[in-house]
């Protein structure tokens, strides 16, 4: 029993660890532009997110430096290169920086990533499930 309960949290590891590959900010989710004991992160999967459509909700919020800042926009320019304008939005002005970004589907799943950056505080969420999109995340954010 103990072998089968190791191997099911070892997949679901590897399962939450592929959420984001594919991606250029992934480098950003695995510590490698940010030191990830300067990020808080949060992941939820299950029933609490059932209510809006999503199986998956990983975010992470830490305070940027410039370095990290010019690195973290070239891999968000990066990854907004492949898509079509109906898939991201982007806004920016003197205090604010934000990317909306709707990723191919993988299965039934739809794919959302979104970076907001309000002076030097960046919050990057990454949510996935049937009805992941720009729509669930104002609904989330109690818009």
């Amino acid at each position: 029993m103990k072998r089968w309960m190791i191997l099911l949290i070892l997949v679901s590891c590897q399962l939450v660890a592929a959420a984001q590959k594919g991606l250029h900010i992934e480098r950003l989710f695995e510590g490698n532009v940010v030191p990830q004991d300067r990020m808080v992160e949060t992941r939820v999967r299950g029933r609490s997110l059932s209510k809006y459509g999503l199986t998956y909700f990983r975010s992470l919020r830490f305070k940027v430096k410039d370095k990290e800042q010019k690195e973290i926009r070239r891999l968000l320019k990066q990854d907004l290169e492949d898509r079509t304008e109906q898939d991201y939005e982007t806004s920016s002005d003197y205090e604010n920086y934000k990317v909306f970004l709707q990723l191919p589907s993988q299965g039934s799943n739809k794919r959302m990533l979104c970076y907001k950056e309000h002076y030097e505080q960046v919050l990057v969420i990454y949510m996935e499930g049937p009805n992941a999109s720009f729509d669930t995340l104002e609904k989330m954010s109690n818009k």
